[in-house]
């Protein structure tokens, strides 16, 4: 991909918004890297809409940890528009690495993403608004700020990797 990008994951899908992250981007001179494949005929589908909407596309079925980690760090942001997230652990990803999160103001999302605090809230068909936090993610004090808060969020909702581990560590021992 060239210039800048955001970060897409899951499969490609209506479920997951993936036509509406790229409508979204149209104009906006960002490109999508969308990691989690999906069905030979959703990709073909997402990669004509892309095309016809001016929006550069690179699609990944799946990335191990550290690449996904990499690609999350080079990237504006990670956005998701996603249909009914009952939790939604991409914006925690995110936060993890130092990448702004993007989200639909609806379901799970609003447990970890607090608007305009660690990322950003946004109406699903407000592309304005879209294109406006696509903006402010750009921006290196905007991203240091909303990673520190995001940090401090996931950490006061006890969801640090060290803190799964000590759940799953004691369900085992429980066995």
């Amino acid at each position: 991909m060239t210039g800048p990008y955001v970060v897409s994951v899951g499969r490609a899908s209506w479920v997951k918004g993936s036509w509406e992250t790229v409508s979204m981007l149209s104009g906006s001179g960002v490109s999508l890297a969308h990691v989690g494949g999906g069905s030979p005929e959703n990709l073909e589908r997402l990669s004509q809409h892309a095309e016809s909407c001016g929006v550069e596309l690179w699609v990944a079925p799946r990335l191990s940890s550290p690449e996904m980690a990499a690609l999350m760090r080079g990237a504006r942001a990670v956005v998701s528009m996603a249909h009914g997230e009952p939790f939604g652990l991409t914006p925690v990803e995110a936060i993890s690495v130092g990448t702004p999160a993007l989200v639909v103001d609806e379901g799970g999302f609003r447990d970890t993403v607090v608007d305009g605090v660690n990322g950003c809230l946004l109406p699903r068909g407000d592309i304005g608004a879209w294109h406006s936090a696509l903006e402010q993610a750009a921006d290196g004090a905007t991203r240091a700020a909303w990673t520190e808060a995001g940090r401090a969020r996931i950490a006061d909702m006890d969801l640090s990797p060290e803190a799964q581990c000590r759940r799953l560590e004691s369900i085992l021992h429980s066995l």
